[in-house]
């Protein structure tokens, strides 16, 4: 099962967030088509999706956008508050290696942006962008939480591809100092650094994440929440109907009569939607009224 964990550390002065998104990279691949080192990078994203959105409360959402300028092209992902992501990448059939490791950067690219647009409830989005500094995920996301929420913050992400093109591990951490965090926390998680370097052979080895917190932590962990996660699209016909009828009723009209029918595939969940002529003609009704 994957879930989420929510905790403090060093006298509660530094919050962390520890996920296990095997379950989801693997819904993904199978949805998606993902070629391995596709579904690396998407499994990073949608790992930092499920992190990022356990930061919200409540109806909060948000949306990540990557663009390296590399072979995958667009990956975007969506995450809540209650431990739901969802994803696309525009070119799933993308692979590279380099030393029998799978190669993010080449599939991503490090020419482009990394975009959060947070929708807080409130009048108007949030919007963040930072420039790509790696193609390596873990290292690209601390930056934007130290350029765009200044908040420097430490990260791990880990996946591991089998030969059968499933996930065997795939997970995230998250770091961060607390304002009332000291000097000697500081050196405290510096010190964590070399033994995070390998964090997918850290989810083999921890099946549990309350045992791998330990592990990492001294022992001194005091765990908030444990936040089931899961890959979830919740589309609808209704839905993708309201983008039809922003065509406007003389565009419907010309789809009847040259198509007599539309054809609408969700980006995120590949779920076919077939709107025949009462449909259409139903869609524009609605525009009059």
């Amino acid at each position: 099962m994957d879930y989420l964990l929510k905790a403090l550390i060093c006298d509660k002065r530094v919050r962390v967030y520890l996920g296990k998104t095997t379950a989801i990279v693997n819904d993904a691949i199978i949805i998606h088509d993902l070629w391995p080192s596709a579904a690396s990078v998407m499994g990073k994203a949608l790992t930092m999706g499920v992190i990022m959105g356990a930061m919200l409360k409540g109806k909060e959402a948000l949306t990540i956008k990557l663009n390296g300028n590399g072979p995958i092209g667009n990956v975007v992902v969506d995450g809540n508050a209650y431990g739901e992501v969802r994803g696309y990448v525009d070119y799933p059939h993308v692979h590279f290696s380099k030393q029998d490791a799978l190669d993010d950067k080449a599939t991503l690219g490090d020419n482009g942006h990394l975009d959060v647009i947070k929708d807080l409830q409130l009048k108007d989005l949030f919007v963040s962008s930072v420039p790509l500094q790696s193609g390596q995920l873990a290292n690209d996301f601390a930056y934007y939480f130290t350029k765009s929420e200044q908040t420097p913050s430490l990260i791990s992400l880990g996946i591991t591809i089998k030969e059968d093109n499933t996930a065997s591990v795939s997970g995230g951490l998250l770091v961060q100092l607390l304002p009332d965090a000291l000097e000697e926390d500081i050196v405290y998680l510096e010190s964590k650094t070399a033994v995070l370097k390998n964090f997918s052979q850290l989810l083999k080895q921890y099946e549990r994440l309350e045992d791998l917190l330990d592990y990492l932590f001294d022992h001194k962990v005091t765990i908030l929440e444990t936040l089931p996660v899961t890959y979830a699209c919740h589309c609808s016909k209704e839905h993708f109907s309201r983008g039809i009828a922003t065509l406007g009723a003389e565009e419907i009209d010309k789809i009847i009569h040259e198509d007599h029918q539309a054809e609408i595939i969700c980006h995120y969940c590949k779920t076919p939607y077939l709107y025949n002529i009462d449909d259409l003609e139903s869609i524009k009704k609605g525009l009059k009224k």
